[in-house]
C-alpha cells in the first residue's frame, strides 16, 4: 500500500474518530436537557405531594389535592417540555426579544411595546380576583422549579443564544394570553389596504372586490377618506416579519367545530369535534394534559405559559372554539401639533399621554423611545411608516393610532378557569362576563344531552356599520360608542336542526350590528353541513373522516365557470383538451395524488394575477392577497359580473371579459406546469407542489440543521377551502422554501390539533397534534405524532383512574 494512501486513510480515520467522539459528547450535552419522566423532585411551594403520570406519547396526567398544586404541576411539565417557546412568547409580548437576539428584533420590540401588550397585562392583573391570582402564582412557581432545577442543562436553544431564562411571573401568563388575541386580530391586515385601494382606484371599482355578504348593509365609505393623503401599506411589514419569525404565518386563522345531539348520534349522546387552524411551527401551539384535583377535573388542550384548558372537557361539559373573525380594531389618522405634545379633536387641542421607554439590545447600545397615546390608542406611526401632510402648513407632524378591544379591561384567564369548572349551560354562559378577546365561537355540549353556542367576544358599537377603512381621528363621530350589550347578542341552545357547526362563517344572520366582513369563504361550512346532513346518525369514526375531508365546494363552483368559459370553444392543444375532460369528471377532492387539484391551484394563481395585478400594482396586489379569505371571496363575487372592469387587461386596447380571462389563466397554468414537470400530465400530482413543513424558530440558517430541527416536509392535499385546511399564500413576496422548488404552494397553516369527544364515553376522548408534546429537539416526543396527524390517525386518551395509574411513566413532586 503506498505511503500516501496510508497517510490519507489515517487522516480520514482520525477525522472519523474525532467526529464520533465529538458527536458522542454533543449528544450527551443535548440529551442532558431532556426532562425526566420518572423520579422525584421536592418543593416548598405545594401543600401536598403531587403525582404525575405520563403515557407513551408523554401526555401528562396530573393528580393533586387542590387546584393550586395542580396549576403548579402544570407549570412544571410545561416548562419541562416547552420552556424555550414559552420564554420566546413572553419576551415577544413584553418587547424583550432584542435582549437575547440583538438589533434585528428591535422593530418587533418597538411594535409590541407601542401596542402595549405588557401594559394590557398589567391592567388585567391589577383587577384580577384572588383565586385567579393564586392559580397564576402557583403555576409560576411550578415553572420556576424547573428553571432552577435545569440550570446548566436548559434546552439547546438557550446555549446557542447564550442566555438563561428569567423567573416566571403571573404577568407572563397574561402577556401570552394577549399575544394570542394579537395573533387572531384579522382587522390589522385589511383596513389600510382597502383605504389605499379606494384612494387609488375610486369607490365604485373597489366596492366590487371588497368581501361582502348579501345580508350585510351596503358599504359606507367615509367621505373624509378622499380628503386624507395617500395611505401607505408599508406598516404591515413589521408584523408580517414578526409572524414569520415567531412561526405564526398564514391568515386563515380559523377552525372547524361542530356538535350533534343525541338524535343525530350513533351512540345516543352528543359528539363534539374541533380542529383550530393556526400557523405551523415546531413545536406546535398546543400541549395536551389531564388534571385531577379537588375542584378542577378537566382535560384537553393547554397553551404553554397559561394554566387553563383552552379547548377540552370536564366531567360535565365540553367546549370547542373557532375564530369569529371579529372586526375588533380600527385605525385613525390623528392631527398632532408641531411640538409633538398635543393632538386635535373636535376643534380642540388635547395633551398626548407620553410614556418614556428603552429597549435593551444584546451587544449594542440601548434604544430609548417615546410612546404617545391619544383617546383612540397608541400612536403607531413608528411601526407604521405612514406619511401625512395636512393642508394646514402649521401642522407638519401626523400620526396613526389603533383602537383595539384588547386595550380595554377583560379577563380571559378567569373566564376560561370558570369554563374549565362549569357544571352546566348556566355556569358556562356566566363565565363569559369577563371575556372579550380574541373573539371566538364557543360550541358547547353537556352530559344532560344539551348542545349550545355562545358568541365569545365584545362587539364594538360604532356609528358607522361598515368600519372597513381608516378614519379621521379628529372627529368624535368616528369614535366607538362603547360595546354592544351582551344581552343583545343571541346565543343558541338545543336548536331544532339537532346540530351546531361553525367554520369562521357568519354565524349570526340579520343582525343589526356590524360584526365583520372578513368571514372565511363559505366552502368549509357548506361541506360540513353537507356531511352532517348526509346521514341520520354520526359516529366518532365518521367525525375522523370529516376532519380529514379534502372536498372543496368552492372549487366546484369555480370549475363551473371554467367549463362554461370553454363551452363551444374549439380546443387544439392536447393537454388543454385533457384538462377540460378531467374538470368535467372531477369530484372536487383536492387529493394530493391527483393532477386536477394541481392544475386548479396553478390556474387560480394565474387568475388572481390576471384580475388584480395590473390595476393594483405589485405592492398593493400583494397586500390585498395577504389575507387569503379576501381574494377567495372577491373572485367568486366577480364571477357573477362577467363584464366587470376588473377583467379588462389594462395593457391591451381590447376590453376583455370574465371568460377570456379564465381561458387565458388556464392556458398559462398549463404552460407553467409543463415547464415545471414536463408535458406528461400524469406527472402533475398536487402533492408535488403542495407541502407542509413544521419549522423551528431557528429554521433557515443551515439546511443541515434544518433537517434536524424541522419536521417534514410532507406532501399534502387540500387547500384553504377544504375542511382539512391546508392554506398556502397567494402573495408573491415570499422567501423560497429551502426544501423544495415550488415554494408558492407551501402549506403554512392548518389543523393545529384535532379533538373528538363522545359524551357516551365520559372517560375517553380522541386527539392528535401535528408535531408532539415536547419542544426539545432531542426528545422522542418532538415529532412522534406528525405521521399520525398527516394520515388521520388519533390517540385515544383514557382518563379513568385505573387507566391513569397504568401509564408508562410516573414522577412525583414532594412537599419539602
Amino acid at each position: 500500500m503506498p505511503r500516501w494512501l496510508k497517510i490519507t486513510i489515517g487522516v480520514i480515520l482520525s477525522i472519523i474518530v474525532v467526529f464520533i467522539i465529538g458527536g458522542f459528547f454533543l449528544y450527551k450535552m443535548l440529551s442532558s436537557s431532556l426532562p425526566e419522566y420518572n423520579g422525584e423532585v421536592t418543593s416548598q411551594h405545594i401543600s401536598s405531594d403531587i403525582e404525575i403520570y405520563r403515557d407513551s406519547m408523554a401526555i401528562p396526567y396530573i393528580i393533586a389535592k387542590d387546584d393550586e398544586d395542580a396549576a403548579f404541576a402544570l407549570g412544571y411539565v410545561h416548562a419541562q417540555e416547552r420552556l424555550f417557546t414559552m420564554d420566546l412568547a413572553r419576551r415577544a409580548g413584553a418587547g424583550r426579544l432584542s435582549e437575547i437576539l440583538g438589533s434585528e428584533t428591535i422593530p418587533f420590540d418597538l411594535m409590541f411595546r407601542t401596542v402595549g401588550i405588557k401594559r394590557m397585562a398589567e391592567m388585567i392583573k391589577s383587577r384580577m380576583d384572588n383565586h385567579s391570582l393564586k392559580i397564576l402564582e402557583a403555576y409560576s412557581n411550578g415553572v420556576n422549579l424547573y428553571i432552577d432545577q435545569a440550570k446548566g442543562h436548559y434546552p439547546v436553544e438557550f446555549d446557542i443564544l447564550n442566555y438563561s431564562p428569567y423567573k416566571w411571573k403571573p404577568l407572563d401568563c397574561l402577556i401570552i394570553g394577549r399575544m394570542m388575541a394579537w395573533e387572531l386580530n384579522v382587522s390589522w391586515w385589511t383596513d389600510v389596504v382597502f383605504s389605499e385601494l379606494v384612494q387609488k382606484l375610486g369607490e365604485e371599482k373597489v366596492k366590487e372586490i371588497l368581501p361582502d355578504y348579501p345580508e350585510n348593509a351596503p358599504y359606507i365609505i367615509p367621505s373624509e377618506l378622499k380628503k386624507l393623503p395617500l395611505i401607505s401599506t408599508n406598516f404591515m411589514d413589521t408584523d408580517r416579519k414578526f409572524r414569520k419569525f415567531i412561526g405564526i404565518e398564514g391568515t386563515h386563522l380559523g377552525s372547524n367545530n361542530w356538535i350533534v345531539n343525541k338524535k343525530m348520534s350513533v351512540s345516543g349522546s352528543p359528539i363534539i369535534a374541533n380542529d383550530p387552524h393556526l400557523g405551523y411551527s415546531a413545536p406546535g401551539k398546543w400541549y395536551a394534559a389531564v388534571i385531577r384535583s379537588k375542584d378542577w377535573n378537566a382535560e384537553g388542550y393547554t397553551l404553554p405559559g397559561v394554566p387553563v384548558f383552552v379547548i377540552g372537557k370536564n366531567q360535565n361539559i365540553s367546549w370547542v372554539l373557532t375564530n369569529i373573525m371579529l372586526d375588533d380594531a380600527d385605525f385613525y389618522v390623528e392631527k398632532i401639533d408641531s411640538s409633538g405634545k398635543n393632538y386635535f379633536y373636535d376643534n380642540k387641542w388635547y395633551p398626548l399621554q407620553v410614556i418614556k421607554d428603552t429597549i435593551n439590545v444584546k451587544d449594542s447600545s440601548s434604544v430609548p423611545f417615546k410612546i404617545k397615546i391619544t383617546r383612540h390608542g397608541p400612536v403607531i406611526s413608528g411601526i407604521h411608516p405612514y406619511k401625512v401632510l395636512y393642508p394646514d402648513t402649521k401642522i407638519d407632524t401626523s400620526a396613526v393610532t389603533m383602537r383595539w378591544t384588547a386595550q380595554d379591561y377583560s379577563d380571559e384567564f378567569t373566564a376560561f378557569l370558570k369554563i374549565n369548572k362549569a357544571k352546566d349551560w348556566k355556569e358556562f354562559k356566566e363565565a363569559f362576563s369577563t371575556y372579550a378577546v380574541p373573539g371566538q365561537n364557543f360550541v358547547y355540549g353537556d352530559n344532560k344531552n344539551n348542545i349550545g353556542y355562545v358568541f365569545g367576544g365584545k362587539l364594538p358599537l360604532r356609528a358607522d356599520q361598515n368600519p372597513t377603512f381608516v378614519m379621521d381621528g379628529t372627529l368624535s363621530k368616528n369614535d366607538w360608542k362603547g360595546y354592544v350589550p351582551q344581552n343583545e347578542i343571541p346565543d343558541l341552545f338545543n336548536p331544532p336542526d339537532n346540530y351546531i357547526a361553525s367554520a369562521n362563517n357568519k354565524t349570526i344572520k340579520n343582525f343589526k350590528y356590524h360584526i365583520s366582513n372578513l368571514w372565511e369563504p363559505p366552502s368549509r361550512i357548506e361541506r360540513i353541513n353537507q356531511l352532517l346532513n348526509s346521514k341520520q346518525k354520526h359516529s366518532v369514526s365518521d367525525y375522523m373522516k370529516y376532519q380529514m375531508d379534502f372536498v372543496s365546494p368552492y372549487a366546484e363552483k369555480l370549475t363551473g365557470y371554467i367549463l362554461n368559459a370553454f363551452h363551444n370553444i374549439k380546443i387544439t392543444d392536447s393537454n388543454l383538451k385533457l384538462t377540460i375532460e378531467l374538470f368535467e369528471n372531477w369530484d372536487f377532492e383536492m387529493n394530493q395524488y391527483s393532477q386536477v387539484p394541481a392544475i386548479y391551484a396553478v390556474f387560480f394563481n394565474h387568475l388572481l394575477q390576471n384580475i388584480y395585478k395590473d390595476k393594483m400594482g405589485h405592492d398593493i396586489y400583494n397586500e390585498y392577497l395577504f389575507t387569503t379569505n379576501v381574494p377567495y371571496r372577491s373572485v367568486m363575487q366577480l364571477m357573477e359580473k362577467p363584464d366587470s372592469w376588473w377583467f379588462d387587461d389594462q395593457a391591451t386596447s381590447r376590453i376583455e371579459d370574465r371568460d377570456e380571462v379564465i381561458r387565458k389563466s388556464l392556458s398559462e397554468a398549463l404552460t407553467d406546469l409543463e415547464n415545471r414537470f414536463g408535458k406528461d400530465l400524469k406527472e402533475w400530482q398536487w402533492g408535488k407542489l403542495h407541502h407542509a413543513l413544521f419549522k423551528h424558530a431557528f429554521s433557515g440558517f443551515s439546511s443541515i440543521v434544518d433537517n434536524i430541527i424541522d419536521i417534514g416536509p410532507f406532501e399534502i392535499g387540500g387547500d384553504g377551502t377544504t375542511i382539512f385546511n391546508t392554506e398556502y399564500p397567494f402573495y408573491e413576496s415570499i422567501e423560497k422554501f429551502p426544501r423544495f422548488r415550488h415554494s408558492e404552494f407551501e402549506n403554512n397553516l392548518g389543523p393545529s390539533m384535532r379533538y373528538i369527544y363522545d359524551f357516551s364515553k365520559p372517560d375517553e376522548f380522541y386527539m392528535i397534534l401535528p408535531t408532539g408534546e415536547s419542544g426539545n429537539i432531542m426528545s422522542d416526543h418532538y415529532s412522534d405524532m406528525s405521521e399520525m396527524w398527516l394520515h388521520g390517525k388519533y390517540l385515544r386518551i383514557r382518563t379513568d383512574n385505573v387507566s391513569i395509574l397504568k401509564e408508562k411513566y410516573h414522577s412525583r413532586i414532594v412537599k419539602r
